[in-house]
């Protein structure tokens, strides 16, 4: 069997609001370019909705995928460069999303279903390749359950969300109704990098602030009863890498000491076992996350579709290559604790810790 992508993307293109119905064409985005300027992240194609900017990516450079595998244009293609790295199964996150800011649920609601329905046309050519992030309306709840009903059943495993949405903590009550029904359809939480405060997600060195609201995320979510409150329910974090969670985990020990929370489980490898699970990245200091993670917790992907950072389309096989971690252990991270993580079919046998 192959790898299990936990991170990879669509670059959204026009079609992915052909979707929106009649009366919300209003909303549908428009693709503008920008010329760089001072402290600017970015500069070239830029999505504009609602008077907000959301970087579109940008163009495919050569030796990377096209830019028709990478906006799924030609399926067939992206499936292509699945198999020249031994990936088995891609789990598709938004680009769009990552960035977008909404204040009118209107216009969120119209986006999102657009976009479901989309994904879940572009990945139905191959269904068992190809899974998604089901992206959920926060300022409406109503629809952010139904999108959760329609996406399982076509073709979604997780549901996208940030460290925060709507002004809150992921741990808030707000989020409940969303968590119980995502439980129910054994939907993954997949909380990625990103930032609601679109301003300060322009500005150059903003990645960071990425991760280190997921470090909060995964804090405020650990100390709350939400873990106890949905058992069944597992979180993935995403393209922030691991390194961060002996920190995480250091301030939650702290944090008990002053009354945070007193019964919080701090058992010698604290992850093992729960419903948490690390996206690392192929050069980290592993084997030291392990010490809190344990074999079983930590996924990997690849951030297809994008051209940052946390870009590496043969990470599985890179990662598979390391000596300082048992095959066993790599094989596992790379495979099956995705598979475990998105409720995926069980391999008939692990993939090679190295090929």
């Amino acid at each position: 069997m192959g790898y299990i992508d936990a991170d990879a993307h669509v670059i959204e293109c026009m079609d992915t609001w052909s979707h929106l119905r009649p009366d919300e064409l209003r909303y549908h985005p428009t693709v503008i370019n920008l010329e760089p300027q001072p402290g600017r992240a970015s500069a070239g194609r830029f999505w504009l909705y609602d008077g907000v900017l959301v970087p579109r990516g940008i163009a495919a450079k050569p030796g990377t995928p096209s830019e028709a595998a990478r906006d799924l244009t030609d399926v067939a293609d992206r499936i292509s460069w699945m198999d020249k790295f031994g990936v088995e199964t891609q789990v598709i996150i938004p680009s769009f999303f990552i960035g977008a800011e909404f204040k009118n649920p209107t216009a969120h609601v119209a986006l999102a279903r657009s976009y479901n329905r989309w994904m879940a046309e572009r990945c139905s050519q191959f269904p068992d390749r190809l899974k998604w992030s089901a992206v959920a309306p926060f300022l409406d709840m109503d629809a952010c359950l139904e999108e959760l009903r329609w996406g399982a059943k076509n073709g979604a495993v997780s549901v996208f969300f940030r460290a925060m949405e709507t002004g809150k903590l992921l741990s808030d009550p707000y989020f409940y109704p969303l968590y119980a029904e995502a439980e129910k359809l054994g939907l993954a939480i997949g909380i990625h990098i990103g930032n609601t405060q679109t301003e300060i997600y322009k500005q150059y060195g903003s990645v960071i602030f990425s991760v280190v609201t997921m470090a909060g995320a995964f804090v405020t979510l650990w100390v709350s009863d939400v873990p106890k409150r949905f058992p069944n329910l597992k979180f993935g974090f995403l393209e922030a890498g691991s390194e961060w969670l002996p920190y995480a985990f250091r301030e939650i020990s702290r944090g008990a000491d002053v009354g945070m929370r007193k019964d919080v489980a701090m058992g010698e490898c604290p992850l093992a076992g729960s419903n948490f699970f690390i996206a690392c990245t192929m050069d980290e200091d592993v084997g030291h996350v392990l010490k809190y993670a344990g074999p079983g917790n930590l996924v990997i992907g690849t951030d297809f579709g994008h051209e940052d950072l946390g870009s590496d389309l043969p990470a599985h096989r890179l990662f598979c290559q390391r000596t300082d971690i048992d095959k066993t252990t790599l094989a596992k991270i790379a495979d099956a604790n995705g598979r475990t993580l998105y409720n995926l079919a069980p391999a008939t046998r692990l993939a090679q810790a190295a090929e």
